[in-house]
């Protein structure tokens, strides 16, 4: 049974400062590989509570935003929600309290034009065997023990039994492309291996960017084929501020109404993998934090850390705007 959808202002490319923090600021660590320099935001609704105030500041996609959490040199930290060091660490991901987030089950964006039945059936079987427990752990072996992401995606195909094919049947060239985070580039050399073994001629374009300026573009222009992507964070592209966070079934369906001709989703993994707030245990402690509405009642001023399309997307420094009452400076 799906739920009722709800208009709510609707990721980070998964859409993650280093630098000093003054002794009296929190600071909010995320993903980025853009320009570190301060981004507007505009005024947001009054939080109940002593005001937060947060500033911008844009990190990378991921590991420089775990260190930085790791040495102290930021408080709070936007991470994807399944980023190993979460658990390795015992950080504390705040709950998401007013229900910010859309479903972001793992799906595969294909050109219709290029993938062919047997192509498809194979790409469904690999989001059919993802589970968040699974990609969380491959996360942490590329992250955290520095594994190479093909050799994770290879392993896990090989013990999930997806790639023994007694004939293949598939035939042709077909480019896989990914954002530029680890999880992204994982599941791209799965999709990849798992169509090799069924006979197809894979090229891997991984790490391009972001799905805005790059990814999105280039499956646009058929220079890739498959991309894994991500059911809310696409329908925010395609919509825009008035995306409505849906769960996966919702999702699914809106997407495919907004697509240009030529391309289609697959079959949605049960895997999802949603922007989240984490701060160490020791400062959910000290500030008392428990789930994201808790962060308007820090008196200290703030500062948030993101990609820059995190300062445009509704899911994301628009949301704890508007719907948390978190107050951003200019």
């Amino acid at each position: 049974m799906t739920t009722p959808l709800t208009r709510r202002p609707a990721p980070c490319s998964r859409l993650l400062l280093l630098g000093l923090v003054l002794p009296a600021t929190l600071a909010l660590g995320a993903c980025t590989d853009s320009d570190p320099s301060t981004v507007e935001t505009p005024p947001g609704e009054e939080a109940n509570g002593p005001a937060a105030t947060f500033s911008f500041r844009p990190l990378d996609p991921g590991a420089i935003t775990v260190t930085a959490l790791e040495q102290g040199s930021i408080d709070v930290a936007v991470l994807f929600s399944t980023v190993g060091a979460i658990a390795a660490n015992d950080w504390v991901v705040l709950e998401d309290d007013r229900e910010l987030q859309g479903a972001e089950n793992i799906v595969p964006l294909v050109r219709s034009e290029a993938v062919d039945e047997t192509a498809a059936e194979t790409l469904n079987a690999v989001s059919a065997a993802l589970t968040t427990e699974a990609i969380t752990e491959l996360n942490q072996r590329v992250d955290g023990e520095r594994e190479d992401p093909e050799a994770v995606a290879l392993d896990y195909l090989e013990t999930e039994g997806l790639l023994d094919v007694d004939a293949p049947e598939g035939s042709g060239a077909l480019t896989v492309g990914s954002f530029n985070f680890t999880e992204s580039q994982i599941l791209a050399h799965m999709y990849a291996h798992a169509l090799r073994a069924h006979g197809y001629d894979v090229t891997v374009n991984a790490n391009l960017g972001a799905r805005e300026q790059v990814v999105y573009p280039a499956i646009e222009r058929g220079e890739i084929d498959i991309v894994p992507e991500y059911v809310q964070s696409l329908l925010t592209l395609l919509v825009g501020e008035d995306a409505e966070a849906v769960q996966a079934e919702e999702g699914v369906e809106l997407v495919e109404g907004l697509l240009p001709e030529g391309l289609t989703l697959l079959e949605p993994s049960e895997a999802q993998d949603q922007n989240a707030l984490v701060v160490t245990a020791e400062t959910a402690e000290q500030y008392g934090l428990e789930k994201v509405s808790d962060l308007a009642e820090v008196e200290e001023p703030l500062v948030l850390g993101g990609p820059p399309e995190c300062a445009e997307r509704p899911q994301c420094l628009l949301g704890y705007q508007s719907l948390y009452g978190l107050q951003f400076d200019r």
